[in-house]
């Protein structure tokens, strides 16, 4: 699957790694349930998905490579004040509304796997839409930590 150039709001890695110092444990959403600590465990359990820790139903990966390369085709090209808010989201990557997390434990995570993704090269096996370049899965983890910290008012 080869995905469209991303829009061309879509921060590279170091800037969002500058732009997460904005961010505090206090810091409120614009939309959605999720506090600070929430968003950034969903946006690492995003990259999760992305580097293979995470398993997916065998209905989820069928469903995921039927529809999904349409899906990604729009939601990467749209600017990010246009990606729809409030999607559905998979349960394995949902932060519970309510749960309590530590915030800085969560800031050390989201950088972790920020890392890792970034290091990613070649083709990745992506455990719903199947082997995907590694450019465009970090384009993806890129665009959505964007949406979530746009979230946030933070870009």
């Amino acid at each position: 699957m080869t995905l469209p150039p991303l829009s061309c709001d879509t921060p590279s890695f170091e800037a969002l790694r500058e732009t997460l110092s904005l961010l505090h444990q206090r810091s409120a959403p614009n939309w959605g349930t999720m506090n600070a600590a929430q968003m950034l465990r969903h946006c690492s359990r995003f990259m999760d998905l992305y580097l293979g820790r995470i398993a997916v139903p065998g209905w989820a990966r069928l469903l995921s490579r039927l529809i999904g390369p349409l899906f990604l085709r729009s939601f990467l090209t749209k600017p990010i004040g246009a990606t729809p808010r409030n999607l559905g989201t998979m349960p394995a990557i949902k932060a519970r509304p309510g749960s309590e997390l530590d915030f800085d434990e969560e800031v050390a995570r989201f950088l972790k796997a920020l890392a890792d993704v970034e290091a990613l090269g070649g083709v990745v096996q992506h455990a719903m839409y199947g082997a995907m370049k590694a450019e465009d899965a970090k384009a993806l983890v890129r665009h959505h930590t964007t949406h979530h910290f746009h979230q946030f008012q933070l870009v």
